[in-house]
């Protein structure tokens, strides 16, 4: 019977001590969208540029962005937009009001979004679209 006890008992802390906490969770923390995040390239992409999202919240669910992009061919720009996220992690980025254009606008799901990371996904689905870092 010590047997048996023993044998639970060694199986029971293999049981916990093989569980670990999933690094990958989808973590979502509105609080931390203020900020410039740079967007992060998968690895060999040559020339990728760089593109910066800078969110200045007027709200807990809106505010402004600076989007600045930068490449070897255009050269730099930085457009203006205003930005809406839900409680649940859906963005939009539009154009302002009178600016008539339609250049880079973003609708996705915010999958992750902690004070160092921020992944978007395409809207209702698991696929990513963006990763980046927090740079400030």
């Amino acid at each position: 019977m010590k047997i048996w006890r023993l044998a639970f008992a060694m199986l029971a802390a293999f049981s916990l001590a093989s569980c670990s906490s999933d690094d990958d969770t989808d973590i979502y923390v509105a609080t931390e969208l203020s900020g410039t995040w740079q967007k992060v390239y998968d690895e060999g992409v040559a020339d990728a540029g760089m593109v910066q999202y800078t969110f200045h919240p007027q709200s807990a669910n809106n505010g402004t962005v600076d989007i600045f992009t930068s490449d070897w061919a255009a050269g730099d720009t930085t457009v203006y937009r205003i930005y809406t996220v839900t409680d649940a992690g859906h963005l939009q980025i539009l154009p302002k009001p009178d600016d008539t254009s339609v250049a880079l606008t973003v609708d996705c799901d915010i999958r992750r979004l902690t004070s160092t990371q921020m992944i978007w996904n395409k809207p209702g689905t698991s696929e990513e679209i963006a990763r980046f870092t927090k740079e400030k």
